[in-house]
């Protein structure tokens, strides 16, 4: 029988208002982060070209209440603060950024690492990294839970530390290193079902590519044994060639004129021109996962991209939120999107500014 691990006393620094839905909490880690991933409705946000000064300052005022209230029991907006603010969605994911590294109450910061996990914005990774060394023990289980769902790559270098090295528990009772634990299985499960995907496309390569071999083999052969026939006897001897006459050269070469290129009809022209100026290029500002549809649902993600991709925008949805985009030219070798014609939606918050002029995919219009 294992002794438990002395409780860090820096731990017990305002914890003494536990949060209601985790007093008495027994259950595993793994069920708690499942939770995480469900999907959210985004309130609607108009296009930057159309939304107002004052109505971009009224919304900064109240999702800055909103979050006053988070750690705060006695405001009359702290039962519904959380609520609002992932209705929000992702305008408010700056703002809970800047909690975590402000030095503010536990409730507070703690409170914000579970709305970033359900908002699931990429750019939270960085932040929620850093509250990983939160000396509060209920920050640092939440940062692990919503890594679970947002983090990189380098999220799993710093859940292996805490795993190996975290001692703290939260305030009811949920060890840190077991929910860093549980957070690396269900990333590592993630990524084995993506080089899974992967290893399946390169097997279906190697054997369409052994079936072209075969195939062209099988011709060369028929080819060759077609010509060693040509021109051999029936008795079976030697194959006489006719003498080899010299063909008198002469004594002017006539000049052949050059025919002129035969112009490209104009239909065909304005075709290429047309398929020219709907490539509108861009970049990936950050990391983030490529969807089939212009909505954050558990299930249909279907690539990702990486920070520094070249894109193709291809269309944008109604709202001007969600832009479907192809991979450019260079992108990194962990990005992909695996649809039937190479493209995916991304949110507009991860790619640079997109030209005014993408136009809006007809499959959504009356939606």
């Amino acid at each position: 029988m294992t002794t438990p691990p002395p409780h860090d006393p820096t731990d017990d620094r305002e914890e003494q208002d536990i949060p209601e839905e985790h007093a008495g909490e027994t259950t595993r880690v793994g069920k708690a982060v499942g939770e995480l991933v469900r999907p959210t409705r985004n309130l609607p946000v108009l296009a930057e070209t159309r939304t107002s000064t004052a109505q971009a300052a009224a919304l900064r005022e109240r999702i800055a209440m909103l979050i006053a209230a988070l750690g705060d029991p006695e405001h009359p907006l702290h039962q519904r603060a959380s609520v609002d603010l992932i209705a929000l969605g992702e305008p408010a994911v700056p703002a809970l950024c800047e909690v975590l590294q402000a030095d503010n109450g536990w409730l507070q910061a703690f409170r914000a690492t579970e709305l970033l996990g359900q908002i699931g914005d990429g750019r939270a990774a960085g932040p929620l990294l850093d509250a990983l060394r939160h000396p509060n023990s209920n920050v640092r289980w939440g940062a692990v839970r919503s890594l679970a769902v947002v983090g990189d790559a380098r999220a799993f270098f710093e859940l292996r530390r805490v795993a190996a090295h975290d001692r703290g528990k939260t305030s009811w009772g949920e060890p840190v290193a077991g929910a860093a634990r549980s957070a690396l299985e269900q990333m590592q499960g993630r990524n084995i079902l993506l080089r899974g995907a992967d290893l399946l496309q390169t097997s279906l390569a190697c054997v369409v590519m052994l079936v072209a071999l075969t195939f062209a083999w099988s011709v060369v052969t028929a080819v060759r044994e077609e010509l060693q026939q040509v021109g051999i006897p029936e008795s079976g001897g030697a194959l006489e060639l006719p003498p080899i006459v010299r063909t008198a050269l002469p004594t002017e070469i006539p000049e052949v004129p050059t025919p002129l290129p035969t112009p490209l009809p104009i239909e065909t022209v304005e075709a290429v021109v047309e398929e020219e100026a709907l490539l509108f290029t861009g970049a990936v500002l950050s990391a983030g996962n490529v969807r089939s549809s212009p909505a954050r649902e558990p299930d249909n993600v279907i690539g990702l991209v990486s920070e520094g991709d070249d894109i193709v925008f291809v269309a944008t949805s109604t709202d001007f939120q969600w832009y479907r985009i192809r991979l450019g030219e260079r992108f990194s070798a962990a990005s992909r999107i695996q649809s039937d014609d190479g493209s995916g939606w991304v949110n507009r918050s991860l790619l640079t500014q997109p030209p005014a002029d993408v136009p809006i995919d007809e499959t959504l219009v009356g939606r």
